[in-house]
């Protein structure tokens, strides 16, 4: 009979665990979101020539490009989109400073700038801007590119920067 207790005894130790509760705190987390709109016609690429440049005209320090204006176009937003945010990020000049992107073409002393067209705010990278989608599910933001010359003295060549654009539907 002793045999017989002793191996309850094991057994019962042994499936202790399974009789033992632990209290566990599940969380459940989420995010509701706003549906994105149609950026650009649908095409994700959004290409801005500031056509030829005349270098004498960038001769001077601080001489600026006259700026070229282009449209953020956003069309059939959804119903629950009230408005949206695009975040510019890109590589800043070290001239310029980080309001201006690295020109990564072949011309020197310039740098690229993006700012809004009726406030002139430029919009280096960090920077951020958002808009109100109007009542026809659409947002139009107006902006501007041009060339400037911090230091004077551009050479010839091509101006090329790559802004990423993050958008944020609200």
């Amino acid at each position: 009979m002793k045999i017989r207790h002793k191996k309850l005894l094991i057994l019962t130790l042994l499936c202790w665990n399974v009789f033992s509760a632990d209290s566990v705190t599940m969380g459940v987390t989420g995010n509701i979101v706003a549906s994105p709109c149609i950026f650009n016609g649908g095409n994700s690429n959004l290409d801005v020539n500031l056509g030829d440049i005349q270098a004498t005209n960038m001769a001077t320090p601080g001489s600026s490009s006259d700026p070229v204006p282009f449209n953020l176009l956003f069309t059939n937003c959804p119903a629950g989109t009230r408005s949206v945010t695009a975040s510019f990020t890109g590589t800043p000049d070290p001239l310029a400073g980080p309001d201006y992107y690295l020109n990564s073409g072949t011309a020197t002393n310039v740098a690229v700038a993006m700012s809004e067209a009726g406030s002139g705010v430029l919009k280096g990278t960090g920077s951020s801007i958002t808009h109100n989608i109007a009542a026809d599910r659409t947002a139009t933001l107006a902006m501007q590119a041009s060339v400037k010359s911090v230091s004077g003295g551009a050479t010839p060549g091509s101006v090329s920067a790559v802004v990423v654009m993050t958008l944020q539907y609200n």
